[in-house]
């Protein structure tokens, strides 16, 4: 009660720090890190921010003023530098990435698996995806043991969880706690009902199985970050299913490099352009059948999306991108093209074309300045 009594007495004159928990109504829930109250603020961004084109995103750190207790308002002054960020989903600051996959309803899909772990692999390198099986209740122990045999041998962390009966799920709370990670899986596999068990209070909303398909509905549609131990910094973010083209594809001679059991054996195969797949001389050998068939699934996968981008005159822009010389390189999200600001080439083309008079007045002098402000902005 009386940090409660400092806040309002006080709150609209200090500076707290946040954390993002989603956008809401063009603005973002964010959770106040330094009074540990539990409770979310409604915050809008400085005009100062927007100005600046600082784009904000679930998982940053940010800085609060003007504190509202009562109201539960208040205003994000600045953003604090990022450790890292996501693309596909849009997260900040990430520790690390759960991917959680069902054992039975829906069956178990071991290349939808791969997917996820080749994605997540590449987006964050310098972390390797944990496997949290859920549905425990409905396999057997041979059933567990199988798939335990498939992943832990190539370094990934397996844990088996039932939200249903509580099993394994202290052993999921501890893996998670004092970190941010993300929950990432197909629909249906249990992700919010997990994040029910391990905090009740959340109180997602949850899906009902499709028995006649065996496929889950779509519950979750947007990410969001969950506070689940405010003492020791313990945040889950919740996202939805994938799509096919979400997921990140790399050059088909790279993919060998995101399965570990063939990355450590390429290096022998006859020739260095081995794609392990029907060449003479390949020493990929004694490779999990269904391993070595999501591998090949996502070569002839990584070569189709080559061969439509090359198709395509259209360019899909990534919805990240890097900023800053050698060493000082950040990646910030892209804005939207309606707030970007006109390039100085493409000002001088539709003077050009709106201006007769300058259109009469062109040499070949007036392209090489276009040229050179080209230059210009793209560096």
């Amino acid at each position: 009660m009386a940090l409660l009594a400092y806040l309002i007495a006080f709150g609209s004159f200090m500076t707290f720090q946040a954390v993002v928990l989603r956008s809401h109504a063009g603005g973002y829930l964010v959770n106040l890190v330094d009074c540990l109250t539990g409770k979310i603020f409604f915050c809008q961004a400085r005009g100062r921010l927007k100005k600046e084109r600082v784009s904000i995103v679930v998982g940053d750190r940010v800085e609060v003023e003007e504190v509202d207790e009562v109201a539960l308002t208040g205003v994000i002054t600045a953003q604090l530098p990022r450790r890292n960020l996501l693309e596909r989903p849009t997260l900040a600051n990430v520790d690390q990435v759960v991917i959680v996959q069902a054992v039975k309803q829906p069956d178990f899909s071991p290349l939808l698996c791969d997917r996820y772990l080749v994605h997540f692999q590449l987006a964050m390198p310098f972390s390797k995806p944990v496997i949290c099986f859920n549905k425990s209740d409905l396999a057997s122990q041979n059933e567990q043991l199988a798939l335990r045999s498939i992943y832990e041998p190539l370094g990934y962390f397996v844990i088996f969880v039932s939200a249903r009966t509580g099993a394994g799920i202290d052993d999921l709370r501890n893996l998670l706690s004092g970190k941010i990670s993300v929950f990432a899986g197909a629909s249906g596999v249990g992700k919010s009902t997990i994040l029910n068990n391990l905090s009740p209070e959340l109180e997602l909303k949850t899906g009902v199985m499709e028995n006649d398909f065996g496929v889950g509905r779509h519950t979750t549609t947007a990410s969001e970050l969950y506070c689940l131990n405010l003492n020791n910094q313990t945040w889950v973010a919740d996202t939805p299913g994938f799509n096919l083209y979400d997921f990140l594809h790399p050059e088909p001679k790279d993919v060998a490099d995101q399965f570990p059991e063939i990355a450590e054996q390429k290096d022998n195969c006859h020739f260095k352009d081995c794609l392990h797949t029907v060449e003479k001389g390949c020493a990929v050998t004694n490779i999990d059948e269904r391993r070595y068939q999501s591998y090949l699934t996502l070569v002839e996968e990584s070569k189709l999306v080559r061969q439509e981008a090359r198709k395509s005159s259209t360019k899909v822009e990534k919805s990240v991108k890097t900023v800053g010389g050698d060493g000082n390189a950040v990646s910030i999200p892209r804005l939207n093209k309606r707030y970007r600001q006109t390039s100085r080439r493409k000002q001088k083309q539709e003077s050009f074309i709106t201006d007769p008079d300058l259109a009469d007045d062109l040499t070949p002098e007036s392209f090489s300045d276009l040229d050179e402000d080209f230059d210009e902005d793209s560096e």
